[in-house]
Formats: C-alpha cells, sequence, structure tokens
C-alpha cells in the first residue's frame, strides 16, 4: 500500500483536533446556573452565590446571585448548595492502540461515553492508529457519539521501536514506520516532510516515545513548533535523559516514573533497558531538572493511576517526585494512561487519578486545576477550555458536594456540560 501523501491525508482529516461545535448544533437558548459555587479551575478561591449565563455553547456572563438576576428568558436552575468545576481533562489516554481487538470502536465509544457523563469533557490521546482517531475525533466533534473532544498526536520514535506489537497494529496496511501517524525517525528525517504529514492527519501534537536521542529530537521539537505543533514526549526517551528532553523545548513530559533516569550514570537504548534505582528527590540532580522543568513552563503528565500494578517503592517515588515537581513550581497535568472501562455506568479513572494527586500532596484545588487548566495548556486550548469565564467554552460539571473540602467529591455529579449541550450524570453515581 502506497503511503499517502500530505495532500491526501489533509483533505481528509486535516483540522478534526478543532472541537469547535457547529453552528447548528448548538442551543442558542440562555441558559443560568444560579446560587452555585464556582470553582474556576485558575487556582482563585471558590466564589460562593454565583450565577454562570450560558448561550451558544459559550459561558457569556458571570453574575452575582445576590444582587443581579438573571436574563429575562433565560431557563434558570437552582443550584443553591452545589459546586460547578470546569470539565475534567484526562491528558494521557489510549483509544485506538488495536482498533481490531481490545480498541474496538464499540467499545471505546462505550468508555469514551462513560468518560463524558463521568465529568470528562476532553481527552489527550497519546498516539495511536491515526485513521481511527481521526474518526472518533470527528463523531465527538459533530455529535455523532456521546464523547469528550478527542486530540491526539502523530507518534514519531526510533526504528527500533518498530517491532513492538502495539506499534505495529496502528500502522497495520502501511509498512512500519512509515504511516503518517506512526514515523520512525533519526538523524536523515526530512523534519519538514515528517511533520508536515503528521499534521495532515488531525493531530493536534508530535508524540515522542522512545529510541531518540537528544541530537535528534532537538531539531524534531523546533520544525513541530514551527509549524504549529506541540511535541509530547515521554520523561525519558532511552537513550534521552530527562533533562534533555526538557532542554530541546517539549510541552509536556508524561510518567513521573521515567524522571527517576535523570541520575542513570548511563541511560541505554531501548533494547537495552533496565530498571533503575529511583533517588532520592532531594538528589541536587533531581532538583535541578525540576527547577528547569518549573523555569521553562515544562508540564508533567505524572500518570500517578497507571503505577497501581508497580512495586511499592516506585509508586512511593513516583508520589514523592510528583509532590516535589509540584513544589518547585512544575505544572502538573491529570493523565490516566487508561480512559476507563467499557462496562456501561463505569466511572472514568480521572477521578482516581485526582485523589492520588491529593494524596501525593497536592491541594484539592490544585489538583482539579490540573484537571482543568493545565490539561488544557498541554493540549494548546487554554484561551477556549479549562477555566470557567465569560468568553470561554460551557465545559463544566456540578458536582452535589464541595470537592475542595474532599476530592473525592468530584465524582458526586449533577450534571455535565459540554459545550453547553446537558448531560446526565452516571445512573450509579447520581447524587
Amino acid at each position: 500500500m502506497p503511503m499517502p501523501r500530505v495532500g491526501q491525508w489533509a483533505l481528509l482529516v486535516f483540522g478534526l483536533g478543532a472541537a469547535v461545535i457547529p453552528s447548528e448544533a448548538r442551543d442558542d437558548t440562555q441558559l443560568a446556573l444560579a446560587h452555585v459555587t464556582v470553582i474556576d479551575g485558575t487556582g482563585a478561591p471558590a466564589r460562593p452565590d454565583r450565577t454562570l449565563v450560558i448561550r451558544g455553547g459559550r459561558i457569556i456572563a458571570e453574575l452575582a446571585s445576590d444582587s443581579t438576576e438573571p436574563p429575562a428568558g433565560a431557563e434558570v436552575l437552582d443550584l443553591r448548595g452545589r459546586w460547578v468545576i470546569p470539565g475534567l481533562i484526562d491528558t494521557h489516554v489510549h483509544l485506538a492502540t488495536d482498533p481490531s481487538a481490545g480498541d474496538r470502536r464499540d467499545l471505546v465509544v462505550q468508555r469514551l461515553r462513560n468518560a463524558l457523563h463521568g465529568g470528562v469533557t476532553t481527552v489527550r490521546d497519546m498516539a495511536g492508529d491515526g485513521r481511527a482517531l481521526a474518526e472518533l475525533a470527528r463523531a465527538a466533534l459533530v455529535g455523532d457519539i456521546e464523547s469528550p473532544a478527542v486530540y491526539y498526536a502523530a507518534l514519531f520514535t526510533g526504528p527500533e521501536f518498530f517491532t513492538d506489537p502495539r506499534v505495529l497494529a496502528v500502522s497495520r496496511g502501511v509498512p512500519p514506520g512509515e504511516a503518517p501517524w506512526a514515523r520512525a525517525v533519526g538523524a536523515e528525517t526530512d523534519w519538514r516532510q515528517a511533520v508536515a504529514e503528521a499534521r495532515g492527519t488531525g493531530a493536534t501534537a508530535i508524540k515522542v516515545y522512545a529510541a531518540v536521542s537528544a541530537a535528534v529530537l532537538r531539531p524534531l521539537v523546533r520544525e513541530a513548533h514551527r509549524q504549529g505543533l506541540r511535541v509530547w514526549a515521554h520523561a525519558t526517551l532511552f537513550p534521552a535523559r530527562p533533562s534533555e528532553v526538557v532542554a530541546a523545548g517539549v510541552d509536556v513530559v508524561s510518567h513521573a516514573s521515567l524522571l527517576a533516569w535523570e541520575t542513570a550514570e548511563r541511560v541505554p537504548g531501548l533494547t537495552e533497558r533496565r530498571r533503575v534505582q529511583p533517588p532520592g528527590v532531594d538528589d541536587p540532580r533531581i532538583k535541578s531538572l525540576l527547577q528547569n522543568m518549573a523555569r521553562r513552563g515544562t508540564i508533567l503528565d505524572a500518570t500517578l493511576f497507571v503505577m497501581g500494578d508497580a512495586p511499592p517503592e516506585i509508586r512511593r517515588w513516583c508520589s514523592e517526585v510528583t509532590r516535589a515537581a509540584w513544589a518547585a513550581g512544575v505544572p502538573i497535568s491529570a493523565g490516566t494512561d487508561s480512559i476507563g472501562v467499557d462496562a456501561p455506568g463505569t466511572l472514568p479513572n480521572i477521578h482516581e487519578e485526582l485523589a492520588l494527586l491529593v494524596e501525593a500532596g497536592l491541594t484539592p484545588l490544585d489538583a482539579i486545576t490540573a484537571a482543568t487548566r493545565n490539561g488544557a495548556r498541554a493540549i494548546g486550548i487554554e484561551k477556549t477550555r479549562g477555566t470557567l469565564a465569560p468568553g470561554m467554552a460551557a465545559d463544566l460539571v456540578v458536582l452535589s458536594a464541595d470537592p475542595l473540602a474532599d476530592i473525592h467529591h468530584t465524582r458526586d455529579i449533577m450534571l455535565v456540560l459540554r459545550d453547553g449541550v446537558r448531560y446526565p450524570p452516571l445512573p450509579s453515581h447520581s447524587p
């Protein structure tokens, strides 16, 4: 099968990650959420007794409920004793690793439906079969499925990774390493062409997985940014160590566990990977790494949830380094690496990730910020999503209990709005 060129892919799917509801699908009726306590996702203190006015899928005003009447003709929901947060953003999911098996479309659609009704209004997919991801993104965009907005990456990795069955599954029908959404790269890569073809698949970003050196990573990042794509990378790229990944200018690094390789005498290549003994978080090299991340604004996608089966010392390291990163000023996003199961009515895993972030030392307010504003920043959509303010998309979750008192209350969902469209809570989790 010949490899599609950038023009063909651009015509098919370019721009599907924009996630803007078409005007004909929007409800222009005004909705007023009155007497609600607003937690806006910026990290600011909660604002009690407020009214949010929504029209055309956007927040058009925030009013003081005790002194300002809702607009005439608006539908008013009296939400006294309720809280509202921005829609949650899971910054690490995989929806299309094997669309013919475990990620069969009907199963993934059910997972996405669970996620949306469970408070997740946006997901960041960390690379899979670009054809399936483009179709899911479009279906979510136009309302063919009940789903969070889907943003996704094209995968760039060293040739050594293309013996892995996962990457063979995502590029089935195209020679391994030649698909625009799953590219083998090295020093000889034509970055302008490779990035343009990745962009043509509708991807928001390039994900760099492994078998990439610092010398290869630097021009990759420069060209991706020049063409308007973000770069999301594993924190260690075997052989590039975390400080080299950060210095190359990537926007987000994933997996707190991989930060431990910063202190290794030598980072092995992908095919010789071995365990590393996690250092103390007070190690000067770890401190320097975190300070550089904070200075550059590099986001840490910690993915504590996925470490649930790891040895206790690894889980402890991940928690401690996440807390140290937060204390150093590193922006943290909330990603699960596993959106949730496809059993109908099951809450998405983002709620457990929030609880783990609080256990690691973040406050509930900071954990919510990680799953809202910082998630939007990771994707590059913070100007329109991730916080609650006039002009922002009406992506929000109404809660029956105070999540700042107990982060587990993010599960107590009364109502979810995505682009102003209302979705009820999962039946098993109705307040």
